[in-house]
């Protein structure tokens, strides 16, 4: 079967019947489930980061033996692997012939079907999640208890991430292009983004660079300008760096600008919680003149568009989502769309775990809990 990573999601159709989504961090339970009990792991032109490898804890098979293809040495010598420097495709076609000239098969049966079966249940189930109200429970439970019901009622939204993103894709063409980069989409993204076509899925995740995806909807667009193409951004990423917008207009592209307003930086708040150290400075919340622990800030990003001349939407369900992209691309200038959607929509989980750096020594007992854990599953990580 075929795990992925950010870099080589695309390059094999979702609908292939051993693809089994993303692998590590942010990837499928199907993926995940596979991979720790695998005993062969052909690596092919990836780093084995921490994000792909859950920080070494993944691969738990007792006799778990590695093979790494890669043009860079330095990464093909990784997990003590049997290695090969060289081309990808050109080594991979060597092996397969090599495989099947001693007649290998492989031992799974339906393990590999069953996985994808129940990732795909799980795909139906994450999209058609909306908000019912003030008192909602969204997939991420750390949380401060104000943030929620509190948008909820600021804003009057039923929108989920996981939803408006199932709603994007429904609506786009095979031949439509996505884009997002640092933050909580391209976690959600690897984990339920379907793509049969070869480069159409855009994402830089390397670096997390956030600011990224409004510049890269320029460059995609002039490299392909007979293509929809649709740039997802979180508030915080677009608040950093939105000025490309100007240059869009400007050199007259037709592009599509989704932010997901979230009011924060949602994928930074679920780290500082779930690592014991509670909300600080993540969410946009008025000051009392020394932190951010007022009521949030609401902010209109339609504004923003509409001062550029940018046709703009405003999104607070999935039918209006829905309805605004079918709308878009009758237009001719570019589009922006306001998404705003619940905190603690994004996806999470699925039998993976991040070594992320943390204080050791503390007062709070929350953090404390936080550190053995950690270090616990360190003990249970590779050590090389």
């Amino acid at each position: 079967m075929y795990h992925q990573w950010q870099a080589g999601k695309g390059t094999l159709p979702w609908t292939h019947p051993l693809n089994v989504g993303g692998i590590g961090v942010t990837g499928t339970s199907a993926s995940n489930k596979i991979a720790k009990d695998a005993d062969c792991v052909i690596a092919i032109g990836t780093r084995m980061s921490d994000f792909t490898t859950s920080s070494k804890w993944l691969f738990q098979g007792e006799n778990v033996r590695f093979v790494t293809i890669n043009n860079n040495r330095y990464h093909a010598y990784k997990y003590d692997a049997v290695k090969a420097v060289g081309d990808a495709k050109a080594t991979v076609t060597a092996l397969a012939e090599i495989l099947r000239a001693k007649g290998y098969k492989s031992a799974y049966t339906n393990e590999v079907a069953e996985a994808k079966a129940e990732w795909d249940a799980e795909l139906e189930r994450l999209g058609g999640i909306v908000c019912t109200g003030e008192d909602f429970e969204p997939i991420i439970k750390p949380r401060d208890p104000r943030t929620v019901p509190e948008f909820v009622r600021m804003y009057g939204t039923s929108l989920t991430q996981t939803a408006a993103l199932a709603t994007l894709r429904a609506c786009m063409g095979p031949d439509d292009i996505i884009i997002t980069a640092g933050g909580s989409l391209p976690s959600c993204m690897q984990r339920v983004w379907k793509t049969d076509k070869r480069g159409g899925y855009h994402v830089e995740y390397g670096y997390s660079c956030m600011g990224y995806e409004v510049g890269a909807s320029l460059g995609v667009k002039m490299a392909e300008p007979d293509v929809e193409e649709y740039t997802c951004i979180g508030d915080s990423g677009f608040q950093m760096l939105n000025s490309e917008l100007g240059t869009i207009m400007q050199e007259k592209r037709k592009t599509n600008i989704l932010v997901f307003d979230n009011c924060g930086f949602g994928c930074i708040n679920n780290l500082e919680m779930t690592h014991g150290i509670g909300s600080i400075a993540t969410e946009f919340r008025y000051t009392d003149g020394k932190k951010p622990c007022g009521d949030l800030v609401p902010t209109d990003y339609t504004k923003i568009g509409e001062a550029y001349g940018m046709k703009t939407y405003s999104c607070k369900s999935v039918e209006e989502l829905r309805d605004a992209i079918i709308d878009s691309r009758k237009q001719t200038v570019a589009c922006l769309f306001d998404l705003k959607v619940v905190p603690k929509t994004m996806t999470d989980g699925y039998g993976a775990w991040w070594n992320v750096g943390m204080a050791m020594v503390s007062d709070s007992e929350s953090v404390r809990e936080a550190a053995q854990e950690v270090l616990d599953r360190r003990a249970e990580a590779r050590k090389y």
